[in-house]
């Protein structure tokens, strides 16, 4: 059996959260069209596929799993069992790297993130910051998600 080859970026996120993702898409447009950054999420699964070979598919493609951490996300059973589990073993394993992201104020310490050092400040989430700010840091935050592709 081949091994699968890592070389694209996966992203966990709650669909409450999906504002989030459309920015952080926003802010990588420039690099998806130059066809420099591969992203899976789940708005890539097309009606009539089976949804969850495509997610966990995507998570052995996954090179850099970005995690938008927020109580919503937290909170998702769906995630902590089907996405951030596999995520965190190949971490262990297969040296996937993790960037989360602090998106809200939220309990991260009381999880397994807590060993993981965030990309952004968790006690200044992106949702608490201006717009000009969180601009900045998103800019920011991309841009250490390119160092690691």
């Amino acid at each position: 059996m081949a091994q699968t080859v890592r070389d694209q970026v996966f992203i966990s996120y709650s669909r409450k959260d999906k504002v989030w993702l459309d920015r952080l898409y926003d802010m990588l447009a420039p690099l998806l069209r130059a066809g420099q950054i591969k992203i899976w999420d789940d708005t890539h699964i097309v009606p009539g596929t089976r949804w969850y070979e495509e997610i966990t598919d995507a998570i052995s493609s996954a090179k850099v799993a970005v995690l938008l951490v927020s109580a919503n996300f937290l909170a998702s059973d769906f995630i902590a069992k089907h996405e951030l589990t596999p995520i965190l073993e190949a971490a262990k394993k297969e040296h996937v790297t993790i960037l989360w992201i602090a998106v809200g104020h939220c309990l991260y310490q009381y999880t397994e993130l807590k060993d993981y050092q965030a990309v952004n400040n968790p006690a200044k989430p992106l949702g608490s910051l201006s717009s000009s700010m969180r601009n900045k840091e998103l800019t920011r935050i991309c841009k250490e998600i390119i160092k690691h592709i």
